[in-house]
């Protein structure tokens, strides 16, 4: 499952599972993106089959902070989906599988990072996990989530540091994946998980950094 949380981003998803070789590889999300996607309002909706929807439920005023955008942003026409940080709310973006993933899978998606608040100074998460303690949603908790990226203010006023962190680690204890990004820019991350082996690589725009 794919998950975001307390951020302000416009992201656009692909998810594909990958076999032996890319003639192997599969669409684990159909289409990948959100065109068929009529408002915020079906985004966030339900309905336990194979789609997108708000997973957390952290009252109607997190959920709804979780909206379908329509606008070009930067350049990119495409349907988005938009969530306005919040500095007590959570809200997560999921995509619920068919079944548990056993093999190789890779994420593909684009975001675009506004700001994050500064209270916390960390946003914009993106997990592969699993639903455990059926408490809170999937990858509500560390234990949960497999992968685990997230960004961070940079020292420099409008950039960001992408982060990597293991679920049940302290904040402090993280690895930095790419330093130095743009706020207000659209970046393509890339995850290859190797669940059988428990690893993960991330690249950034085409760069392998971790």
């Amino acid at each position: 499952m794919l998950t975001r949380s307390r951020f302000i981003p416009l992201l656009a998803l692909v998810f594909m599972i990958a076999g032996s070789s890319a003639i192997l590889a599969a669409e684990l999300v159909p289409g990948g993106d959100f065109e068929d996607i009529k408002n915020s309002e079906d985004l966030r909706k339900d309905t336990k089959g194979l789609d997108w929807y708000e997973s957390r439920k952290d009252t109607d005023a997190g959920r709804e902070l979780l909206k379908l955008s329509k606008k070009n942003i930067k350049g990119n026409k495409t349907k988005k989906a938009m969530i306005k940080g919040h500095p007590d709310l959570n809200t997560y973006l999921t995509y619920r599988l068919a079944e548990p993933q056993e093999m190789a899978v890779t994420a593909t998606y684009d975001i675009r990072v506004k700001e994050i608040l500064p209270d916390d100074n960390r946003s914009a998460f993106m997990f592969l996990g699993r639903v455990k303690d059926k408490k809170g949603g999937p990858n509500s908790t560390g234990k949960e989530r497999f992968v685990f990226l997230g960004f961070e203010n940079a020292a420099e006023p409008g950039k960001l540091n992408l982060f990597a962190r293991e679920g049940g680690s302290k904040w402090a204890e993280r690895t930095l994946v790419a330093e130095g990004l743009d706020t207000q820019t659209w970046y393509t991350i890339k995850v290859e998980a190797n669940i059988p082996e428990g690893y993960y690589a991330v690249t950034v725009d085409g760069e392998i950094d971790g």
